[in-house]
Formats: C-alpha cells, sequence, structure tokens
C-alpha cells in the first residue's frame, strides 16, 4: 500500500519533468554520438584507436551501476539521479575545451563521463521502477524509451548542424549543456521517491551491504544473460558491425548507411509502446523472447544475404526486437526487485548490460577481421538463440503480482 501511495502521488507530479530529462538526455547523447568517432578518427587517423574508444565507453558502467544501485537504496535516488548528469556534464565541458588533437586526454575524459551515464541510467530506473505498479511498469518503460529515442532523432541532426557551423568541439558543448538542463529539471521538479519503510524497517539488513545477493534468484540470472546478449548485439552489431558492413562488403555511402540507422530507430520508436501494452497485459517472458529471437534472425539475414534490400529488412527486424527487448529487460528486473533491494537489482541490470556492451564490439570486431562477417554474425545469432532459450527454461513470469518475493529458485 506504502508503494501505491507513493505511485498516485508522484506520477501526477513528476513524471513530465523526468521524462522531458529523458528527452534531453537523448539529444546530448545523440549529438555526443555523432560527434565521439569523428573526433577520434580525426585526431589519430586509426580506426582501431576509434573501435576502443567506443568499446571502452562500457567499461566504467560495469562498475558503476552496482555501487549506484547500492548507494541509491542507503541514500535515496534523486542525488544520483542529479550526480549523474553533473558528473557527465563535466567531462563534455572538457572534451569541449581540450581540441581536436589530445586523444587520450579525451579518452579519460570519456571514461570520467561514462560513470556518470551508469548512474544516472541506475539511478533514474530506480526512481521509475519506485513510482509505477507492476500491471503499468512496462508501458512507463516503453513510454522512457520513446522519449530517449526521440532526443537520439534530434540530437544528431542539431549536432550536425553545429559541426559544420562551429566546429566538430560544439557537439560536446551542446551535450554538457543538456546535461545542466537536466540537473535543473530534476532538482526542482522531481520529488525522491526512495519508499520510506527503508528506512526503519530491519527487513534483511545484510542484503543492505553491496554483494552479489541478486544474482541468487534464478530468474534475475537468466535475465542478466538475456540483457547481456542484447546488448552485445546492440553494440556488437548495430553500432560497429553494420555501419563498416555496408561500406565494406555492400559498397553503400555513408547517406545510405545513415538511413538504415534510420529505419532502425524508427521501427524501434513506433513499436516500442505497443510492445509495452503486451508485455503488461500477456507477461515480460513473452515479449522478450520472442524479442531475442527477431534480434537472432535479423543476425541470420545480415550472415546470408549481402545486398542493401537484405540489409534494410535485417535492421527493420532488429528495430522490432529492440523495440520487444530493451525496454522489456528493465520491466523484468524491476519487477523482480523487492522494495529494500530495488536499487541493487537495478544496479546489476546495468552491470549486465555494460559488460554485454563491452564485449559485443570486441568479439564482433574480431571475428569479422579474423573470420568473416558471417562468422561474426552467425556467432551473435547463436548467442541470442541460446538466451532466449534460458529464459524461455528457467525464467519465472511476474506479471499480476503487486510484490515479487525474490526467494531463490
Amino acid at each position: 500500500m506504502a508503494n501505491q501511495t507513493t505511485d498516485n502521488k508522484v506520477i501526477g507530479l513528476s513524471h513530465a519533468p523526468i521524462f522531458f530529462s529523458f528527452f534531453t538526455w537523448g539529444f546530448g547523447t545523440g549529438a555526443q554520438n555523432l560527434g565521439r568517432p569523428l573526433f577520434a578518427f580525426a585526431a589519430t587517423g586509426n580506426i582501431f584507436l576509434v573501435g576502443i574508444l567506443l568499446a571502452s565507453n562500457a567499461i566504467p558502467r560495469t562498475f558503476t551501476g552496482p555501487l549506484t544501485g547500492f548507494l541509491s537504496d542507503r541514500f535515496g535516488r534523486k542525488p544520483l539521479v542529479i550526480l549523474g548528469p553533473t558528473i557527465r556534464g563535466i567531462s563534455n565541458v572538457g572534451q569541449f575545451m581540450i581540441g581536436l588533437d589530445d586523444y587520450w586526454l579525451f579518452f579519460a575524459l570519456e571514461l570520467f563521463g561514462q560513470a556518470g551515464v551508469a548512474m544516472w541510467n541506475t539511478s533514474s530506473n530506480v526512481l521509475l521502477s519506485d513510482v509505477t505498479r507492476t500491471e503499468s511498469r512496462a508501458r512507463v518503460l516503453a513510454a522512457r524509451q520513446m522519449s530517449t529515442r526521440l532526443g537520439f532523432v534530434a540530437g544528431p541532426a542539431v549536432g550536425g548542424v553545429l559541426a559544420a557551423v562551429f566546429g566538430l568541439q560544439s557537439v560536446f558543448l551542446l551535450n554538457g549543456l543538456s546535461k545542466i538542463v537536466i540537473v535543473l529539471v530534476v532538482f526542482f521538479g522531481v520529488k525522491e521517491t526512495r519508499p520510506a519503510r527503508m528506512e526503519t524497517s530491519p527487513e534483511k539488513p545484510t542484503r543492505r551491504r553491496l554483494s552479489f545477493y541478486p544474482f541468487k534468484d534464478r530468474t534475475f540470472a537468466v535475465l542478466a544473460i538475456a540483457t547481456a546478449a542484447f546488448a552485445m548485439s546492440n553494440a556488437g552489431i548495430m553500432q560497429t558491425l553494420v555501419p563498416v558492413y555496408a561500406i565494406d562488403m555492400i559498397k553503400v555511402d555513408e547517406a545510405a548507411v545513415g538511413f538504415l540507422i534510420s529505419v532502425a530507430s524508427t521501427v524501434t520508436f513506433l513499436f516500442a509502446y505497443p510492445n509495452g501494452i503486451i508485455a503488461d497485459r500477456y507477461g515480460r517472458k513473452r515479449s522478450l523472447v520472442p524479442g531475442l529471437l527477431l534480434l537472432a534472425l535479423a543476425s541470420f539475414v545480415l550472415a546470408g544475404w549481402d545486398f542493401y534490400t537484405a540489409l534494410l529488412v535485417a535492421v527493420g527486424i532488429k528495430g522490432l526486437g529492440e523495440a520487444m527487448s530493451l525496454g522489456t529487460t528493465q520491466t523484468y528486473a524491476m519487477d523482480l526487485a523487492p522494495d529494500h533491494a530495488r536499487g541493487a537489482y537495478i544496479g546489476f541490470w546495468t552491470f549486465s548490460q555494460a559488460l554485454g556492451a563491452t564485449l559485443g564490439p570486441i568479439l564482433m570486431a574480431g571475428l569479422y577481421y579474423l573470420i568473416s562477417p558471417g562468422a561474426a554474425f552467425m556467432t551473435m545469432a547463436i548467442i541470442l538463440i541460446l538466451a532466449a532459450v534460458l529464459l524461455a527454461l528457467f525464467g519465472r513470469e511476474t506479471v499480476g503480482r503487486a510484490r515479487i518475493k525474490n526467494e531463490p529458485d
């Protein structure tokens, strides 16, 4: 009942500011994602160092995510929702100031900034978990995904204009300014959401320590594997291999690559909220397992055909699979988390996502260059199928329960 009271009170007052913050985050990050690889290549002329920069982004998130979850359970959500964009904004301003010839200082600032990204992702997800009910949670997470996606559509377009007019470094300043806006919006417009009973309840105090306790829940363990597999596919295939494959093997230009990415993003945007309705009504597994299998199908298409139309079909399937997977993995983790360990669960969900995002580009690029593009795509498809099978066999459903008891299976 306490959680439902918080739900009714906070949703009306705080959802508009936090969803505006999600859009603003996507807007600034979209501009940053445009400028980051271009900066690395301009500074070094080395494609390998561009890949190292992109793959290393997830390393700080691997460690910061679980720590943020623990801290949010101890000290509250709002301070960390503010601290995350503050750290990211500081790193962006530093990147704006250093010039275009200092790759390693840029690299160090990016590692520092990614710690803030993990802090934001984890704490904002915990906050949403606090203020949503199980029966509507997938739709709320889908709305978050759509808000961020809108930012990702607008940010690169504005960033591209700024880069052409004022220089490449301007996109980093734009991202930094967007994070200042988020700090102000959250500070004045978002209330603390940590359940009050966490401060007084003696419930299982040993679980308040930073530990791997969530992985004792078998469903969370297989969900973590599924989340890592999804992140491997997203970072390793869509962000790393598809652009290179399109130019290297299909022989298209950068505009055609941009259209591919737009197709995937548009499909994800269109289907995210309908999938939220399905996941709330029929269950998380019934959304996530097919989503993972669709991502595997996209990889099979990429492995089997090497012409542009097939690439368009593959990224369209991939966009649908992402719409069914990303928000659902977050929702599933929130469902599983008891009140006293909600931050820990979301923190380790972030850990799983970051681990997959770190391994994906390295593994997929290695297979691509050492063996063949087909070997990379087929390997990713097999990983996704295995993750879907594990979740189908060993994951329990959560929809319809007001409170999930996380005793080990």
